[in-house]
């Protein structure tokens, strides 16, 4: 049989490409963004809490500059979003292969010293079943000096789609950080990217077909952040079948 689903919960995937959206850390409270500026929350008009997070996603108006700084501003906080943040595990300390679950990967880019992506997963809504994301870092890869190749690894824990719960199958969307500086030596790199894929025709997500999809993007030590690049399909509803 055919699994289907229509995923309407797109409201936050073009939200990177905006001038007010940007990626930082928290700390005591405060968020800088990985350009360096600091953002005083003086309004908030949507959930969450900065002081709850490590590292977060955000999109908000600047209200003004605060006196006497270049870079700190008080703004008004729309949106916030937690991000996944983990260090990558390296390829010659593991014993066995990492589990390597397919994902929909929406965009990645590289900001303050970070590997960043935003990403999709198929899950069952009312299902207890944990997933993870790592990043795998191939320590021991013959590249070209000056790359370096790290592959998202998805586990799903065994989440089994089937026609049973076709009708509780949706996209669980979420932000994922690397800390890549301390690997990367360079002051610029080439980081190749690599993942396993659902398929996409289309606007339709094949739960049942995969793909491998390898992209690259652009190291500076010198640069806070550079554009997303798209990855899939981009910003839209998908069917799941």
């Amino acid at each position: 049989g055919i699994l289907a689903i229509v995923a309407t919960s797109c409201k936050k995937d073009d939200t990177i490409r905006y001038n007010n959206a940007t990626m930082g850390n928290v700390v005591n409270g405060i968020f800088t963004s990985d350009q360096g500026n600091i953002f005083n929350v003086v309004e908030q008009t949507c959930p969450g809490k900065l002081d709850t997070m490590k590292r977060a996603f955000v999109i908000c108006d600047v209200l003004s500059e605060k006196a006497g700084t270049e870079n700190e501003y008080e703004v008004r906080l729309n949106y916030i979003s937690s991000v996944l943040t983990k260090d990558a595990i390296f390829t010659s300390s593991l014993t066995k292969e990492m589990v390597n679950d397919p994902i929909v990967l929406q965009s990645y880019w590289v900001s303050g010293g970070y590997l960043n992506i935003y990403f999709a997963i198929p899950v069952v809504s009312d299902s207890k079943v944990v997933h993870y994301i790592n990043f795998e870092y191939e320590d021991n890869a013959s590249e070209a000096e000056g790359t370096y190749t790290f592959h998202i690894r998805h586990d799903g824990t065994g989440e089994v789609f089937n026609e049973s719960n076709q009708a509780k199958i949706q996209l669980a969307y979420a932000y994922a950080s690397v800390p890549v500086s301390s690997i990367i030596k360079e002051k610029e790199a080439r980081i190749i990217l690599k993942w396993k894929s659902h398929k996409i025709m289309g606007n339709t997500i094949l739960l049942t077909e995969t793909e491998d999809v390898k992209r690259e993007a652009l190291y500076s030590k010198d640069a806070y952040q550079q554009t997303p690049e798209a990855a899939s399909a981009g910003s839209r509803a998908f069917e799941i079948r």
